[in-house]
Formats: structure tokens, sequence, C-alpha cells
């Protein structure tokens, strides 16, 4: 199966299996970090409070996909631009 045989539905089924697969992973890692069960020495704190914070601002981005005003439908929509 190519992948540019996939539906809409197929398209949208995969879109929310990651999304979903991607927010209960970033919890269970949270959650592990916040109660002690991984220890992360001191000299990669700094570093873990990034990946957090990125991995925090991939939170949102996903949330403004699923949750935005407006999708486009077609397929073909360059965005608003000029052909």
């Amino acid at each position: 199966m190519s992948l540019y045989l996939l539906t809409h539905r197929a398209t949208a089924y995969f879109q929310a299996s990651l999304s979903i697969l991607f927010i209960l992973g970033y919890f269970f890692v949270l959650t592990l970090f916040l109660f002690g069960v991984v220890k992360v020495p001191g000299e990669y704190h700094d570093m873990m409070i990034t990946l957090l914070g990125i991995l925090s601002g991939s939170v949102g981005s996903l949330m403004n996909f699923w949750f935005a005003r407006q999708r486009v439908s077609d397929p073909n929509h360059n965005g608003g631009a000029a052909p």
C-alpha cells in the first residue's frame, strides 16, 4: 500500500493515533519526573528542564491543531497564496 493511496479518513486516524500516543507519553514522562521515579543527575538538570519545555510547547501545538477553528478540506489548497 502506497502512502499516496491513503484516504482522508486513514490519514485522520494516523494523526489522531500519533497525537494520542504523544500526549500519553508526555504525561507519563512528566509523571515519572514529578514523583521522583526518574532521578536526573545534577549536571543534566538544565538539559532535562529544556527538554520538558520543548515537549510542553509541542503539546500546545497539538492542541492548536486539533482545536483550530478553520481547517482546509481541499488537499490542493495552497494557503491562500496566488497560484
